[in-house]
């Protein structure tokens, strides 16, 4: 066998390649000495690698098809999970705009934030509580700067936080009405929802000007909303509602629309026409009914580092010459009748002791109240237990506008 090449042929580069090992005549043992890898293990050569290659490839396949699916959820809910979006909605609703959703399951806390950093004034009475108030029109202040700064189900971080927006962008109105509810004081380890962690900077930083302790819970909350955001049934209502929505949410000039649900510039919300046909008196008695006995024997908790922070949040405003009412939102009167002798009527009284106290130590006046019959709330004003629709908030209004011409008499 030849064992080289041409020295002219190598020298010109026209064969680059390696000399040839001369194997003629060699023993197969010494052959198989030679060999790297034993003949007998050839077969199995690279099962491994490609095992492991397959197992990342699945990997990132997976990881790209999640992915995937929280970033649609992300864009076919953009009110829920893009804080960018929710940003720049709060900016067309300063405007003086409305905004077009699909439904009202946003996130209120950044929107707030975000809302109030815009307005181009300071309203003279802002509303500060729950969903309860969602539907109160700034039109309910009869000519008063009304400012509606409700958050879905506050608790009592949102009393801190929403007034740290306010206090932060030097908006703070003369007058406020902040609604004391049932759920206000529990404690952050006995919630089962995560729509509140959103106002924790905002809370972490009254709290500091207030020098009572905070705190910072963000994993537990954070995963039912990633959960959310990976959900492929969510996935697929979200998708089969784009499809179907005849119109796409958006900037409007509209007060209210047939089918989508309306965030309005004065912080408060209107229905759309598809959802008020859809709250019928008897869906309305069933939710009612069916919220009041999971709620019979469930007292309101009431967590006394909570109560202590509302009590500093309220020195501190009136330090600041705030004028402050303090509301009970009224319940439904179905739901109302439902929970009487119960574990949780007897907590709503504690509640309202509770409020009687705030209110006598810094001399507040509490308008509303949780029992409907005295303000005159009927049960078809209601789309299920508590919320209300502005004929009955009307009447909560009316009488803060009375004590406040009262006191500038």
């Amino acid at each position: 066998m030849t064992t080289t090449t041409n020295d002219d042929t190598e020298r010109a580069g026209q064969d680059r390649r390696m000399l040839v090992r001369n194997e003629v005549g060699r023993r197969e043992r010494d052959l198989a000495a030679n060999e790297l890898v034993p003949k007998h293990a050839e077969k199995g050569l690279g099962r491994s690698d490609s095992a492991a290659r397959y197992i990342l490839l699945m990997g990132a396949l997976f990881l790209i098809g999640l992915y995937g699916v929280r970033a649609a959820n992300t864009a076919l809910a953009p009110m829920l999970h893009d804080d960018a979006h929710i940003e720049q909605t709060a900016e067309v609703l300063a405007t003086g705009k409305s905004y077009l959703t699909y439904d009202l399951n946003i996130e209120t806390r950044r929107l707030r934030h975000q809302h109030i950093a815009n307005l181009d004034r300071t309203p003279y009475v802002a509303i500060m509580g729950a969903s309860h108030w969602q539907e109160a029109h700034a039109e309910l202040g009869r000519g008063v700067d009304l400012y509606n700064a409700h958050v879905h189900r506050d608790y009592y971080e949102d009393i801190l936080g929403v007034s740290e927006m306010f206090v932060k962008h030097g908006k703070l109105p003369e007058r406020l009405i902040i609604s004391i509810r049932d759920n206000m004081f529990t404690k952050v380890e006995d919630r089962t929802d995560w729509l509140w962690v959103p106002i924790l900077d905002d809370y972490r930083a009254m709290a500091k000007r207030l020098g009572i302790p905070s705190h910072d819970h963000f994993t537990d909350p954070l995963k039912p909303r990633m959960q959310q955001t990976l959900s492929l049934p969510l996935l697929q209502a979200n998708v089969k509602r784009w499809l179907e929505s005849p119109v796409q949410p958006g900037p409007s000039d509209l007060k209210k629309h047939p089918t989508l649900d309306t965030l309005l510039p004065d912080g408060s919300i209107a229905w759309s026409m598809l959802h008020d046909e859809a709250f019928t008196p008897g869906r309305a008695r069933g939710d009612a009914l069916s919220f009041a006995y999971a709620k019979r024997n469930s007292p309101p908790p009431i967590h006394p580092p909570a109560v202590d922070a509302v009590d500093k949040m309220l020195e501190y405003l009136v330090a600041q010459g705030v004028e402050i009412y303090l509301a009970h939102p009224p319940f439904n009167p179905v739901y109302w009748d439902a929970v009487q002798n119960s574990p949780y009527s007897e907590g709503l009284t504690r509640i309202e002791g509770l409020t009687r106290d705030f209110a006598a130590k810094y001399g507040l006046k509490i308008i509303g109240g949780f029992d409907p019959y005295p303000l005159g709330c009927r049960a078809e004003q209601y789309i299920d237990g508590e919320h209300s629709n502005p004929d009955c908030l009307q009447v909560i209004i009316d009488q803060f506008l009375e004590l406040d011409a009262q006191k500038r008499r």
